[in-house]
């Protein structure tokens, strides 16, 4: 029997003692930590000289399930295993996933079938096979105290250490984008030099200055109804290869953050005395002027037109630069 695996456990040990699969599916949102459980995963299955011979990757969109299948049933090639590797499971047509289901019924006993994507039904008889025969591994964006913790063990790999406050704060200011935050810190410990105690002014000097600008250019004309201005921000976001999904979490963000900003001011709180997770005392004091220049109603609106393009991007419907660019245009109207 196979197991879902809430956690992002990895299961390369299980396999070079022995312990092998039939099929893996690793799925979820933290792309990060997926990526790096899929090549550990890699590693345990086949040496570098049998990638060669017996790796076959594959894409939904770009091979049909005929080729998955023969390639699952096609024997090893000096090694003891074929491994194939499909990458967007969550692109996979009903024909498709019946024919994986066909094949899980009666696997090849030489293979391993890796499935990876952003996203698994687990509703789906196709799920509930690849639990039945396999294992499936679900990385989820990490909590805080989880991302804190790779934060510290991320700045010892490279000889830096982290201050709590300064980890809140970079946290507040990038996000719970692990990859980003990795990133980060690896310019911090390039910036700080090994030894060092990173310290919030630090994360304010490499990350903060530039990503706080970057969000209120954005939200700044958003806010004041700029429409030129607004599209000309979006514009060099996209430009700068920006996410799309990423710019949509920057702005969500940033509306979260002018409720907590205009609930404190209705609270009868002082700007000076306002504090907003780790941010910087002049961002607060710009977060509450914008909370004010906004209505309650504004603010639900805008968080539901922000889900509404997250929705229309994730589906494919249109194109992100075009639901951004009507997301824009709706916040600047309304």
């Amino acid at each position: 029997m196979g197991r879902l695996v809430k956690t992002g456990h990895s299961v390369a040990e299980q396999v070079r003692r022995g312990e092998v699969a039939l099929v893996y599916c690793l799925y979820g949102e933290d792309e990060y930590r997926r990526e790096q459980a899929l090549n550990q995963l890699l590693d345990a299955l086949l040496t570098e000289s049998e990638r060669d011979l017996n790796l076959d990757q594959i894409r939904p969109g770009e091979a049909g399930t005929q080729s998955i299948l023969g390639s699952a049933r096609t024997l090893p090639f000096l090694g003891p295993r074929r491994v194939v590797l499909v990458r967007g499971v969550d692109e996979l047509s009903k024909a498709q996933q019946e024919e994986l289901l066909a094949y899980l019924n009666d696997p090849s006993p030489t293979s391993c079938l890796v499935l990876a994507g952003r996203s698994l039904d687990l509703r789906t008889r196709l799920a509930a096979a690849i639990q039945k025969k396999g294992m499936v591994l679900h990385f989820d964006h990490m909590k805080a105290d989880s991302l804190k913790e790779a934060l510290v063990a991320a700045a010892k790999e490279r000889g830096v250490r982290l201050q709590p406050d300064a980890i809140s704060l970079l946290i507040d200011l990038v996000g719970d984008d692990l990859r980003q935050l990795i990133y980060a810190v690896e310019k911090l410990a390039l910036f700080g030099g090994e030894g060092v105690e990173i310290l919030p002014q630090h994360i304010e000097a490499m990350v903060g200055e530039t990503r706080v600008r970057t969000i209120f250019q954005l939200t700044d004309t958003v806010s004041g109804r700029d429409l030129d201005g607004a599209l000309r921000s979006l514009t060099s976001l996209l430009d700068a290869g920006e996410e799309p999904l990423k710019i949509l979490g920057m702005l969500a963000r940033q509306i979260r953050l002018l409720f907590q900003a205009k609930a404190l001011r209705e609270q009868g709180t002082p700007v000076s005395r306002m504090t907003i997770g780790r941010l910087p005392p002049r961002v607060v004091a710009t977060l509450a002027e914008q909370g004010a220049s906004r209505s309650w109603g504004q603010l639900t609106g805008a968080l539901q037109s922000i889900s509404r393009a997250d929705m229309a991007i994730k589906s494919g419907r249109s194109a992100a630069p075009m639901v951004l660019s009507g997301l824009v245009w709706s916040l600047c109207r309304t």
